[in-house]
């Protein structure tokens, strides 16, 4: 019998201590908070900022701004009771839309609605999308786009299939004031392409639509590449020869040149060992926690020459370009975005006018580095161009 009474405390114990915990703030009152009043409206793009004036309860939580986005699919957009702002968004067109705001108290009992009107002003897609552009490049297509807002977007480019359909060939998804990017591999006939931005909403702008021709494009063989010293080239440091940039790998490694002589600008060159046409040069920072400080490149010129001078006299040089490295984000040195590090990931590519001549031989002279020191790194060059020999 006693055995029996503490089996029956034990279950008696366990079954209150399985009973499910109230999670959270648990109701106080049944008494919902006042309305917000005196609600002001500045349309942005896109959306609306909503300023109010709060409720005076003190148990106050939250203002809840309640609307339907596209396709009939309710949102919230939500501010706390330390502010009198609340911005709504994700609106693809111009069209008035109902906003209704409701305050939410502890025990989250709900005011009245209050329902304004906005008139969103043209939406980021839309304006953006004005601005898209295709044009041939050496092996697909590039496009142009600007988004001075720096709103979060995508960037679809497309390609008509067999079936007349156009399908996304690449996307960018980017926040760049002035954006580009290219899609490459194709062969050299007539294509129908297609362009058109969406943002996180799932808001698209119009499609347009291009026939281009792709240019021809191969990429240079690194395998008969070569390091060329000339005099007024810098030389390497810590073991970072310059053979280091066409080897292949990317990464925390590569050309690197000596820091403290006082000496600036640094130059380096290379044989590319057949003499063609470069369309453009992909360059990878040095990678890891280096990219966008320390000696990676800011601002670079790219000469070019078919002969060689072994004086290194500048004069025989022609400039092919001059590369300033971008930073998606925009923020400080030493501080990096998501985007920020997948663009430099991807590697920065730097476009030559075609009405360049063809050169055999490439000299970078670096200008300015993300530290403004006196030294350079680089992980990896990769050219691209027309290189067959008639």
């Amino acid at each position: 019998m006693k055995n029996y009474f503490l089996l029956l405390v034990v279950l008696v114990f366990i079954a209150f201590a399985c009973k499910d915990e109230p999670v959270g703030q648990q109701p106080l009152d049944s008494v919902p908070p006042g309305a917000i009043s005196n609600v002001k409206v500045q349309n942005t793009p896109g959306g609306a900022i909503l300023t109010y004036k709060l409720p005076s309860d003190e148990d106050l939580l939250y203002i809840k701004a309640v609307f339907i986005l596209k396709d009939g699919v309710k949102s919230e957009s939500r501010a706390s009771m330390y502010t009198d702002t609340l911005r709504v968004a994700g609106f693809g067109d111009m069209l008035p839309r109902e906003i209704t705001l409701i305050a939410v108290d502890r025990s989250r009992n709900e005011s009245a609605p209050v329902t304004i009107s906005i008139n969103p002003l043209e939406p980021s897609v839309i304006t953006i999308g004005k601005t898209m552009s295709l044009v041939a490049d050496f092996g697909g297509v590039h496009a142009y786009w600007n988004n001075t807002t720096r709103a979060e977007v995508s960037v679809v480019l497309l390609k008509e299939d067999n079936n007349k359909e156009y399908v996304p060939i690449q996307t960018y998804y980017s926040t760049m004031a002035a954006g580009e990017g290219a899609a490459r591999g194709m062969d050299t006939i007539p294509a129908n392409f297609g362009i058109y931005i969406q943002d996180r909403w799932g808001n698209r702008s119009d499609i347009k639509k291009f026939t281009l021709i792709p240019l021809y494009e191969t990429k240079f063989d690194r395998l008969k590449f070569r390091a060329v010293s000339l005099p007024g080239d810098e030389p390497s440091a810590w073991g970072w020869v310059l053979t280091n940039i066409f080897d292949g790998v990317i990464g925390d490694q590569g050309f690197h040149t000596g820091n403290g002589t006082g000496r600036w600008p640094h130059a380096f060159t290379i044989d590319l060992g057949v003499t063609g046409k470069v369309s453009r040069i992909i360059e990878w920072q040095r990678q890891s926690t280096w990219i966008y400080m320390h000696g990676n490149l800011k601002k670079f010129e790219v000469y070019g020459s078919e002969l060689l001078d072994p004086t290194g006299n500048w004069a025989s040089w022609k400039l092919l370009m001059t590369c300033n490295s971008i930073k998606p984000s925009g923020l400080p040195v030493g501080q990096v975005s998501a985007e920020d590090k997948a663009w430099a990931a991807a590697g920065e590519e730097f476009i030559n006018s075609p009405m360049n001549p063809k050169v055999r031989y490439i000299r970078i002279k670096a200008l300015q580095s993300w530290s403004d020191g006196d030294f350079l790194h680089i992980s990896e060059l990769q050219f691209f161009g027309d290189n067959r020999q008639k």
